[in-house]
């Protein structure tokens, strides 16, 4: 499927060429200073997403929150907490700084962060405002309202995944993205891209330029209206979570500054005790994700990395045939789900609607498998059933969509991931798996009327993804989940 380019981003310095935060005195009004513990601990988060007040444009800043609460919300993920509380906390903490720069995280939380967060990052930064704290530059072109310009869906007729591209303006910012929701990973989020919506034209165009290479009926591009964008895609980004491999590594790298911090929390606690305003817990809680997101900063592989965290680096004409990963979903999160908080609330569906079929449905649907032509012909029907029993149950707790039909990436999921860590077969029924998964290809596209040339896509690809099957299914890891976790196939050649 053809790639979208990466929006052309500014390059931002890990070290912005600015005074440290402590050399902005706050207002005249009673402002705290924070214990020299806490000023480190920001000092370190510095290092990674810079100063907010030297941005140039609201879309800049929003970038700069969104990646600060991806790292907020990754930190918290990491230890089993809740994103929400600290968020709602770090308002806190921000508003009893009260210096400049703390002023401008506030303005851009405003812009980007989730209604509730935002709505109290706005009437902190308005209290600040009325103390004397000035707003940044930025501030009053991003108070104009966001506007939807389009958005495109780009998926196939198997259900199997779906790439939407929206795009945006605010005032002078213009922007787009993409995401591609993957329904063989249960309709999370796979790929993220942050693009020029300049280059929309040329990218629909080559799009279009694809589909006409392949099979008719397969791909199809379809505009789509707001309310129907955001019913398709805020689901998948909320329940899309980081990659966690990395959760065995993570280690706050100084316990001894744990100690230290907590004794600084004690005396800003005390020293702030009488404040009918501050919720301790909340303050709390956000100071531990805060400490938590520093010491992931600086343990892990992407400290060094301002671009992990939502900086894009600008795109390079001669690379751009080189493969392409995406942009980092956890700093583009917060700007992707604010976005589609403007739209209309989503169309639901008419009441009774069959969107697919449920355990209750499993044995009329295999009686329904096991006597199509595609299968009359086969040996051992009993192994032929349960076979097919295993695609149905597999694809009823792993994928969205609307099984049974699976295209190429669920197929390629049942036989290479799913199958290899998930049942224990011998010999005789392994040997009836291809036949009866290319049986199964046939049937189902048959069942939903689809195209001669799309069912010879699909067998094709099943086919293909059998090449692998071998190594799959010998491969340790997967035998060991298996012999552990699996379940053993019952019917025989006999």
């Amino acid at each position: 499927m053809v790639r979208p380019k990466p929006r052309r981003q500014p390059h931002h310095s890990s070290r912005p060429g600015v005074p440290n935060r402590r050399a902005h005195p706050p207002s005249p009004s009673r402002q705290p200073e924070l214990p020299p513990e806490f000023g480190q601990l920001f000092d370190a988060l510095d290092e990674v997403y810079g100063d907010p007040r030297t941005v140039r444009t609201p879309l800049d800043a929003e970038l700069w929150a969104s990646a600060f609460l991806g790292g907020l919300w990754t930190a918290a993920l990491q230890q089993d907490d809740e994103p929400e509380g600290a968020e709602l906390g770090l308002v806190e903490v921000l508003e009893l700084v009260g210096s400049p720069r703390a002023q401008a995280v506030l303005c851009a939380l405003a812009s980007v962060a989730s209604p509730e967060v935002a709505a109290r990052a706005g009437q902190a930064s308005e209290r600040l405002f009325h103390k004397g704290i000035r707003r940044p530059d930025w501030y009053g072109a991003a108070l104009q309202q966001v506007e939807f310009l389009e958005a495109w869906s780009v998926s196939d007729v198997f259900a199997d995944g779906e790439l939407l591209i929206a795009a945006f303006k605010r005032g002078k910012d213009r922007y787009a993205f993409t995401a591609t929701v993957a329904n063989n990973a249960q309709g999370t989020v796979v790929e993220v891209l942050l693009v020029d919506p300049v280059d929309l034209p040329d990218i629909l165009a080559e799009i279009r330029a694809e589909f006409s290479e392949g099979p008719e009926g397969v791909f199809s591009l379809d505009r789509l209206e707001a309310a129907e964008l955001r019913r398709r895609l805020e689901p998948a980004v909320r329940e899309t979570l980081v990659d966690d491999e990395d959760d065995d590594e993570y280690e706050d790298p100084d316990d001894a500054e744990d100690d230290d911090a907590e004794d600084g929390l004690e005396q800003l606690d005390e020293e702030f005790e009488d404040d009918p305003e501050l919720q301790p817990e909340a303050v709390d809680e956000a100071f531990a994700e805060l400490d938590a997101l520093a010491a992931l900063e600086q343990s892990g592989p992407a400290a060094a990395d301002t671009e992990a965290h939502g900086y894009y680096e600008e795109f390079d004409e001669e690379d751009e045939d080189e493969e392409d990963e995406g942009d980092d979903f956890a700093a583009l999160r917060a700007l992707m789900l604010s976005r589609l908080a403007v739209l209309p609330e989503p169309a639901e569906l008419p009441g009774g609607t069959d969107i697919g079929y449920d355990l209750d449905d499993l044995p009329p649907l295999l009686d329904e498998f096991t006597s199509c032509e595609d299968v009359r012909g086969l040996p051992h029907p009993a192994i032929v059933r349960e076979w097919g029993e295993v695609f149905a149950r597999l694809g009823l707790t792993e994928f969205a969509g609307d099984p049974p039909l699976y295209g190429p990436e669920k197929f390629d999921t049942l036989i290479n991931v799913l199958i290899p860590a998930r049942v224990n077969a011998d010999d005789a029924q392994l040997e009836m798996l291809e036949p009866t998964a290319l049986a199964w290809a046939r049937w189902s596209t048959r069942r939903f009327g689809l195209a001669e040339p799309v069912a010879e896509y699909l067998v094709e690809a099943v086919g293909e993804s059998f090449e692998d099957f071998p190594q799959s299914y010998a491969d340790p890891v997967f035998t060991m989940d298996r012999h552990m976790f699996g379940f053993t196939m019952q019917s025989t050649a006999g």
